[in-house]
């Protein structure tokens, strides 16, 4: 019964984890401008759009025709558009790759014991994958907030990129406690039916 509980408690640890990669990944809060009083607005961008307060609307994010790509013309550190892109890309596969371990975590529950004794590792290289991506966009966002001259004295990072890191963190321990189980346990121990 015990590597039953635990494949249940890495089910509902992904689940959490998974579900705060799919609330930054839609939230429009990656990096985040407040003006001090009193004007107050705030600006949020996120992985797609860029919000305002001060107009009330948003609009897709980055846009060459918005001059978003034209902050950082001649540097050589950051390139605006092609790295918020990249970070796109990697959430969105990350997404995808998290939808997989889920596939494969139900498979491991409603298949036969050969996949079982294999699946555990599968699903361990997944995860790792899953945190990896998770990663890689966190990395990315971070670089151009710091390094592109769109982004002012007073941006911060928003409530969405507080959730990846800790969906990826959550992910990679998750990994982690999993190699710990099966060390301890000596390798894959048979569910019982």
């Amino acid at each position: 019964m015990p590597t039953q509980n635990v494949y249940i408690a890495i089910t509902a640890g992904f689940l959490l984890s998974y579900g705060f990669a799919l609330s930054s990944l839609f939230m429009p809060q990656w990096v985040q401008y407040k003006s001090p009083a009193p004007v107050n607005t705030v600006v949020d961008h996120g992985l797609w759009q860029k919000c305002s307060t001060l107009t009330g609307d948003c609009r897709r994010f980055p846009q060459r025709s918005w001059g978003d790509c034209d902050h950082d013309e001649g540097r050589k550190s950051v390139n605006l558009c092609l790295e918020w892109r990249i970070a796109d890309v990697t959430a969105v596969l990350s997404a995808l790759v998290g939808l997989w371990v889920l596939a494969g975590l139900s498979t491991v529950f409603y298949t036969g014991e050969r996949f079982r004794q294999q699946g555990w590792k599968h699903i361990l290289g997944l995860i790792g994958l899953y945190a990896a991506l998770q990663v890689a966009t966190m990395g990315l966002i971070a670089h151009v907030k710091h390094e592109s001259s769109m982004f002012a004295y007073g941006t911060g990072y928003g409530v969405a990129f507080i959730l990846s890191n800790v969906s990826w963190t959550f992910g990679a321990l998750l990994a982690a406690s999993v190699m710990g189980y099966a060390r301890y346990a000596g390798g894959y121990i048979a569910l019982q039916d």
